[in-house]
């Protein structure tokens, strides 16, 4: 059998491995594909999709000698250039990027994203009509959903958020089951530092696919950034209520000491009103958060804190929280 034989071999269970993302078996097989049969073009471009996946520096530098190593083989590998032209764009070398789309686009006019991420470095750039130029070859007509969906991811990563929220509100006239809409629109809202709507939107999502399990996380995740927002502005009662939010949906989410300070803050300012009950509930977050987290230092303050509220509990309220205890603990 020929090495361009058994090089193609290794590439197709290279494919497989990539697409059923068992990335270092595909890394293995392509690197021996390579020393079978250097002059391949198509093992260097799935080698380096493979380096894409990676997006520290140094391997997007090698995914840009990959992809390159890949035209000089067959000059007209409009899907090398394509990304390639990718790589740039993370890399912000955006003319290199423009230029290898713009080849993209010539060798093959049906790679409909080339155009889109064309749009987003010109909007970028600052030139809008020639972002709409653009715009108007990617798939969809204007006036349906989709065109807007798409202007709307234009806009998202081109750093305009503004303009991305009025697209997807736009998509969302036209479609009100557009859920990736809603979910992009609450990622432009969160961008902006409006994370009360941000979740409103992501809700609207979870009741459209309740099964999609990274809308709650991030429904979570937003509700973190709430209660540091709250906790700047010094209403440490409403922090803390949404830190409990964030983690009664995602308990993996870890919160910085200075902000478990908060809510021992706000436990000691419910009881100082004589709201025992929300004080109570925010109470037994607290402990729980302290010892899921391991911090030691804090959990002696915390029992001390407990102490100190416990005192100021009538004592009705005191007997069960004592009973409860028992039965948790």
């Amino acid at each position: 059998m020929s090495t361009a034989v058994d090089a193609y071999h290794l590439l197709n269970k290279a494919i497989y491995h990539y697409q059923n993302e068992n990335y270092e078996m595909a890394i293995t097989l392509l690197d021996e594909a390579i020393l079978l049969n250097p002059e391949i073009p198509e093992i260097h471009y799935w080698r380096g999709k493979v380096a894409t996946l990676d997006l520290n520096q140094e391997s997007l530098d090698v995914a840009i000698t990959l992809f390159s190593e890949a035209i000089r083989i067959k000059p007209d590998y409009a899907e090398s250039f394509f990304e390639r032209g990718k790589v740039y764009l993370q890399k912000g070398e955006f003319e290199e990027a423009k230029s290898d789309l713009q080849t993209t686009v010539k060798l093959n006019p049906n790679i409909k994203e080339a155009y889109s991420l064309l749009a987003q470095i010109e909007l970028i750039e600052g030139n809008d009509d020639k972002a709409m130029e653009y715009l108007s070859k990617v798939s969809g007509k204007e006036g349906d959903d989709r065109y807007y969906y798409s202007l709307g991811k234009i806009f998202y990563n081109a750093g305009k958020y503004q303009q991305a929220i009025e697209q997807f509100n736009r998509t969302i006239e036209k479609n009100k089951y557009f859920v990736e809409a809603y979910v992009y629109k609450a990622h432009s809202l969160a961008k902006l530092g409006l994370y009360e709507d941000a979740i409103d939107n992501l809700k609207k999502a979870v009741i459209l696919v309740p099964e999609e399990i990274s809308y709650f996380l991030d429904i979570a995740r937003y509700y973190f950034q709430l209660g540091k927002k709250k906790a700047k502005e010094g209403d440490n009662i409403k922090a803390a209520e949404y830190f409990v939010k964030g983690l009664q949906i995602d308990y993996n989410l870890k919160l910085e000491p200075e902000y478990v300070k908060v809510m021992e803050d706000a436990v000691i300012n419910l009881f100082d009103k004589g709201d025992y009950k929300r004080g109570l509930e925010l109470l037994d977050q607290l402990e729980l958060l302290v010892k899921e987290l391991e911090y030691t230092d804090l959990k002696k303050e915390v029992e001390n804190i407990k102490k100190e509220v416990m005192k100021k509990l009538p004592l009705k309220q005191k007997i069960t929280k004592f009973i409860m205890d028992i039965y948790t603990k």
